[in-house]
């Protein structure tokens, strides 16, 4: 196994969650990405990249944020690496925005990014990601 990809206990492959996969999950959307997230949760099949984790806590309900700290810390944690991880998001954001194509979110490349360097999918609800995937190395999990 190569340093830093992760794998359930099982050996199955695992995926990134994106912050909108998330809020879908813990709002009980009922969405098809919240229902994947539950299911790759209860299969131990979910990593957390510092921003996702950032994301989710500053967003978490007031009665909901001790709960919501141990499910994300119970998931495969994962860090940024410094200046790597942050020079790719620059280069994807940059290059998407030579190609016509802007972003919202800088945060959204920085996880692209490093969903690139593990190999990893991305689940998400988000318009982002379908546009970095479409320019670059980037996989998304259909659902």
């Amino acid at each position: 196994m190569r340093y830093g990809q992760a794998v359930s206990a099982s050996g199955t492959a695992v995926l990134i969650a994106d912050t909108s996969a998330w809020i879908d999950y813990l709002r009980a959307t009922g969405s098809p990405q919240g229902r994947r997230l539950r299911q790759a949760i209860s299969e131990h099949e979910v990593v957390v990249v510092d921003p996702i984790l950032l994301e989710v806590m500053a967003g978490a309900r007031r009665d909901a944020v001790a709960r919501t700290q141990r499910l994300l810390e119970a998931q495969h944690l994962e860090a940024t690496f410094p200046k790597l991880d942050w020079l790719d998001a620059a280069t994807i954001y940059r290059e998407l925005r030579w190609r016509g194509v802007t972003i919202r979110s800088q945060t959204d490349a920085l996880i692209a990014a490093v969903a690139i360097r593990l190999e990893l999918p991305v689940l998400h609800h988000d318009r982002e990601y379908g546009q970095i995937a479409n320019h670059s190395d980037l996989q998304i999990v259909e659902t």
